[in-house]
């Protein structure tokens, strides 16, 4: 019987050549909320053909026109053989309302254009701190609290009690390093960030329906404080003195929202349907709050109070909370609303 060998170069060759020739991957984005985004963040989670993709960073995205588009590129499973099977693309998009773009992922052609700036992740024995050049994130560890600071430039959002959730974190898993998206697991709890808005999103998944619960407490000075809830339109209140609070809940009824003080309250509103978010602010502060799928089940509510007490909370098996900080004039500072924070835009395979 004959025997043929191959150079090592060439045998390199044909499998540079099968990696090339694997087809690429198409996607489309659509906005579905009607809003208007700006570098709106975007993560498509795909599947890379066997052997198609050694190195994740070595992929490439391009959108319908041809052009390169800047991307993260993150390897989140492997195939037997050590090639990149789940690979979440990182990336931003400035779509119009009801727009759809469509993207490709090739695998073929050298690293990916980088972007600018981004988030960076350091590490320390106690915690991992999550930064832009605007606003640094910093987490701790063994999650007592889970959020010790979120800071734009010296102005401090969060008091010394933090943002702990009601499942304990476990240890602490960077996922994604940035530049566009930090995802950082710690057991049943997420951390999610993107370079292109200042929020943080906290989820946390049971096994079964449990009470889930999110606890803040703001770093702001005394009353009064400024309220808002996303409703049917927009209701907003003042709270003037330190004991003062109010509650949005939701049921199979509608919602209510409650005012008062201490262990007394009143009806203040009343309605069907409801958003799920809203923004507490003095002086120097926006916080923006909400939670994903707020109108579902589970009895979900929110709470705020004048001394900067927070809390989301619902009966479900996982509880999705996004924060949004920014300092005074939020006109100016803000780069999202909280409609458009909790209406992710829709990735879907294909054209």
């Amino acid at each position: 019987m004959r025997k043929t060998s191959f150079p090592l170069a060439s045998l390199a060759s044909i499998i540079f050549v099968s990696h090339a020739l694997a087809a690429p991957i198409e996607f489309t984005v659509r906005e579905t909320a009607g809003l208007r985004r700006f570098g709106y963040p975007v993560t498509a989670s795909l599947e890379a053909p066997q052997g198609a993709l050694r190195v994740a960073a070595t992929a490439r995205l391009f959108d319908a026109k041809g052009n390169e588009v800047p991307a993260q590129f993150t390897a989140m499973a492997k195939w037997p053989d050590g090639s990149v099977r789940g690979l979440d693309v990182d990336f931003t998009s400035s779509l119009g309302p009801m727009e759809t773009e469509t993207y490709r992922v090739e695998f073929a052609g050298g690293a990916a254009r980088p972007g600018r700036g981004g988030l960076a992740v350091t590490e320390s024995v106690d915690e991992i701190v999550v930064a832009s050049s605007a606003i640094a994130h910093r987490i701790h560890r063994d999650g007592k609290p889970l959020l010790t600071s979120i800071a734009h430039g010296k102005t401090e959002f969060i008091a010394a009690d933090g943002i702990t959730t009601t499942l304990a974190p476990g240890k602490a898993e960077v996922l994604k390093r940035g530049p566009f998206n930090v995802t950082l697991r710690l057991g049943p709890v997420t951390l999610e960030y993107v370079s292109s808005k200042s929020w943080v999103k906290i989820v946390q998944r049971a096994t079964t329906p449990t009470l889930l619960a999110v606890d803040a407490r703001f770093a702001l000075p005394e009353p009064p404080l400024l309220w808002d809830f996303g409703v049917e339109s927009w209701l907003y209140g003042c709270l003037r003195r330190p004991n003062e609070t109010v509650v949005l809940r939701q049921d199979a009824n509608g919602w209510r929202v409650l005012t008062g003080a201490d262990e007394r309250s009143s009806v203040y509103a009343t309605g069907k349907r409801c958003e799920g978010w809203g923004h507490l602010a003095d002086k120097q502060h926006v916080i923006a709050f909400g939670v994903a799928d707020f109108s579902g089940d589970g009895e979900p509510s929110l709470r705020v109070g004048a001394d900067g007490r927070f809390r989301a909370s619902a009966k479900r098996k996982e509880l999705t909370v996004y924060f949004h900080a920014v300092s005074q004039p939020v006109q100016v500072t803000a780069m999202t609303s909280p409609p458009s924070m909790l209406a992710p835009l829709v990735v879907r395979p294909g054209k």
